[in-house]
C-alpha cells in the first residue's frame, strides 16, 4: 500500500512539474517580444566582391577611399615572364575612388581609372533590405554610373562619343554569418563602338563570400555578357571570372584577388576582356579600403 502511495505521489509530482514547466514556457514566450524587423548587416564587406557590385553602400556621412590595382598577366602564353615578374612589373589598370554616404541606403561616388582614362560618377541605392526576422528574405540594390573617357581614340569625333552608361539591379542574400551570395543583371550603353560591335549590351553576374575565419573570407564572382558570341570579330572577348581572399583589419578591408578582367570598371571589362584563364591570362589584383567618418 505504501509503495502504491509513493508511486502515486511521484507520478503526481512529475505531472505537476511538467504542467508548471509548460505554463512557464508559455509565459516566457508571451513576454518575449518577436524578433525585430531590422536590416541584415554586412552581407558583404565592400562595394564589390571582386569585379561585380554588391548591395553594400557607405553609411551616412562616411567617406570610403578605395584603391584598386590590377597588374599584368601571369601566364607565359599571355605575356607573363620572369622579365616582368609575371605581371607584377606591369599595371593593367588602377582605380582611385571616393564613395560618400548621403544616407545609410544611398551612396554617391567619383573615381578615375587608368586604362581607358575614365572619369566615373556613380550612384547606389538599397531599394530593399533583407531583415533579421526573415520577413524580407533578400536585398535588392540599384546601381548606375556614367563614365567620360579622356583617352585619344580614332572612334571619338565628339565629346558625346566619350560617354558610357551602366545600370544594374543586384539581388543578395546572407544565408548565415559565414555565407552570402549575390546575382545581378546589368545594361551597358556605349555612345560609340566599332563597326562590328553593338552599343547596347546586357550582362548577368553572380558571386559569393564565404567567411572561413573571424577576419578572412573567400570570394568568387563571374560575369557573362549576352550576345557577344555572334560577332566573329569578338571571339577573343571572354567572360570574366575572379577568386580571392578578403581580410578585415580594423578600419581597413584588404582584398587580394586573381582575375582575367582587362579593366576595373564594368563599362570596360564586360565588353573588352581579351584575356583567358586557360591561356594564363590571369592577373593579380588588390583593393584597399579606408573609411573616414564625419
Amino acid at each position: 500500500m505504501k509503495k502504491n502511495i509513493l508511486v502515486f505521489l511521484f507520478s503526481s509530482l512529475i505531472a505537476t512539474g511538467a504542467f508548471a514547466q509548460d505554463d512557464l514556457l508559455k509565459q516566457l514566450q508571451a513576454e518575449t517580444p518577436p524578433p525585430k524587423n531590422e536590416p541584415v548587416l554586412a552581407t558583404f564587406k565592400g562595394n564589390k566582391i571582386i569585379n561585380i557590385q554588391t548591395n553594400e553602400t557607405v553609411k551616412k556621412k562616411n567617406l570610403d577611399i578605395r584603391i584598386n590595382h590590377l597588374f599584368g598577366n601571369i601566364g607565359r602564353e599571355s605575356g607573363g615572364s620572369f622579365h616582368n615578374l609575371y605581371g607584377f612589373d606591369q599595371s593593367q589598370d588602377i582605380r582611385i575612388g571616393a564613395h560618400y554616404g548621403i544616407t545609410d541606403r544611398l551612396m554617391t561616388g567619383f573615381s578615375r581609372s587608368k586604362r581607358q582614362e575614365n572619369l566615373e560618377l556613380l550612384l547606389k541605392f538599397k531599394a530593399l533590405e533583407q531583415t533579421t526576422n526573415h520577413k524580407i528574405p533578400i536585398g535588392i540594390t540599384l546601381y548606375g554610373n556614367t563614365t567620360y573617357s579622356t583617352k585619344v581614340s580614332e572612334l571619338v569625333q565628339k565629346d558625346l562619343h566619350r560617354i558610357t552608361y551602366f545600370g544594374e539591379i543586384i539581388v543578395t542574400r546572407k544565408f548565415s554569418p559565414k555565407f552570402s551570395m549575390g546575382i545581378a543583371a546589368g545594361y551597358l550603353h556605349r555612345n560609340v563602338v566599332g563597326p562590328n560591335d553593338e552599343n547596347d549590351n546586357i550582362n548577368l553576374s553572380g558571386g559569393f563570400r564565404w567567411k572561413f575565419t573571424p577576419s578572412a573570407s573567400f570570394i568568387v564572382d563571374y560575369s557573362h555578357t549576352l550576345g557577344r558570341e555572334k560577332f566573329k570579330e569578338l571571339n577573343d572577348v571572354f567572360d570574366v571570372a575572379g577568386a580571392g581572399i578578403e581580410i578585415e583589419t580594423g578600419g581597413h578591408v584588404f582584398s587580394v584577388m586573381f582575375t582575367n578582367a582587362s579593366g576595373i570598371l564594368e563599362n570596360d571589362f564586360l565588353v573588352n576582356t581579351d584575356d583567358n584563364w586557360e591561356k594564363g591570362g590571369i592577373k593579380f589584383s588588390f583593393i584597399i579600403s579606408r573609411m573616414f567618418k564625419f
